[in-house]
């Protein structure tokens, strides 16, 4: 016989149910109060401590890992707004998935996931009881530290990305009050970004310098790009065309976010080499 003591009703409830979904038809469950004891006769211990091992780490992906990460914002960095905290959970999980490409370091969470299938496995292997709360306490402290330094960094990509939705907002509220002062761009990305008129001819640099409403870079001089957003901005022009082979530049990603339908996307070669030398 196998036993796991819960700490509460519901971290039971969840065990139980996600185990009866998958259960083997070897193995027997006695439900109690606050524990489950699991009878397994004529199977081999070793298939039997498989299964519990792929629920276990279930529940705690699934359930304790989303509990740890809400109190751990909620009681060391003060966020108690439950949308901020999902949101930022959300990044969390994207960054232990490898999925945010854009950080300034490598995380390194393959090794992570080794070290807790390991804990799991040898407190399974121990003892035919287990005791969810010493589990998390003795083996997973580990673990619940290293989602703590996941959710710092998680929280200045949030601040970030908060700050870059209120300049795009910005961006498209100063670019409704303007007047079109032309009736389309030709945007080439070519070693740097090209402007032409609505004729296919080149704009000097000089002349994009003249157009730029200065009330943009003196309100937001960090974030505001002066080669290409500023001057775009202050053209606003009815439509843009966007030659380029590389569509997720990040640049380009501002743009879309910028100009949404006004912003039409082409491949680079599209645009005529003899158009360039004009």
């Amino acid at each position: 016989m196998f036993s796991i003591q819960f700490n509460n009703k519901e971290d039971l409830n969840f065990f139980y149910q996600s185990f009866l979904k998958n259960k083997s038809e070897h193995i027997q469950i006695e439900r109690k109060s606050l524990q489950l004891d699991f009878i397994f006769p004529g199977m081999k211990k070793g298939d039997f401590l498989t299964d519990i091992y792929k629920h276990l780490k279930k529940f705690i992906m699934e359930k304790k890992r989303m509990e740890w990460c809400q109190e751990i914002l909620e009681n060391d960095f003060f966020y108690t707004d439950t949308d901020e905290q999902i949101q930022i959970i959300e990044m969390v999980y994207s960054i232990m998935e490898g999925k945010r490409k854009d950080l300034p370091f490598e995380i390194d969470h393959a090794s992570l996931e080794e070290q807790l299938d390991q804990a799991l496995l040898e407190v399974i292997r121990s003892s035919h009881i287990l005791s969810i709360d010493a589990l998390i306490t003795f083996r997973l402290r580990f673990y619940i530290e290293k989602l703590s330094s996941y959710l710092e960094i998680a929280i200045d990509e949030y601040k970030m990305e908060q700050d870059y939705q209120s300049f795009i907002f910005y961006l498209r509220n100063f670019l409704a009050e303007r007047s079109a002062q032309m009736k389309c761009i030709y945007l080439v990305n070519e070693d740097g970004f090209q402007f032409y008129d609505e004729h296919k001819n080149k704009i000097k640099r000089s002349d994009l310098d003249k157009r730029i409403d200065r009330k943009l870079l003196s309100e937001h001089p960090v974030y505001v790009d002066s080669v290409t957003i500023a001057p775009l901005i202050s053209i606003a022009p009815e439509i843009i065309y966007l030659y380029t082979d590389q569509p997720e530049n990040g640049i380009i990603q501002t743009l879309k976010n910028i100009f949404e339908e006004k912003l039409i996307i082409l491949s680079l070669q599209a645009f005529s080499y003899d158009q360039r030398e004009k």
